[in-house]
């Protein structure tokens, strides 16, 4: 045994195993970084596709009150423009009417 630890090679062997070592586990981090960021992603994945039924109603009440208010604004303009005095000329009198 003792001329085993004695062999002039054995410091080299010693170092590569330290390296292969190092190099390996610096491996084995790095696919479990890929593999953890790879997870994230699939959850997030089945997360989006069991969305609360909930939330598609709020979205879509939302899109109608929007449209409502778009409507009654609408509807304010035009009741302005039609509450002018007889005497007075169109706004936009000096556009023609053709266009």
């Amino acid at each position: 045994m003792k001329k085993l630890l004695s062999h002039p090679d054995l410091h080299c062997i010693l170092a590569s195993v330290e390296a292969d070592a190092f190099a390996l586990m610096m491996l084995i981090v790095i696919f479990f970084s890929i593999g953890m960021v790879a997870l994230l992603l699939l959850l997030m994945r089945y997360k989006a596709r069991q969305r609360d039924p909930h939330v598609d109603a709020l979205i879509e009440e939302l899109n109608l009150d929007a449209s409502v208010q778009k409507n009654a604004s609408e509807e304010k303009n035009s009741a302005t423009k039609n509450a002018t005095a007889a005497w007075e000329k169109d706004p936009d009198w000096w556009k023609s009417k053709d266009s």
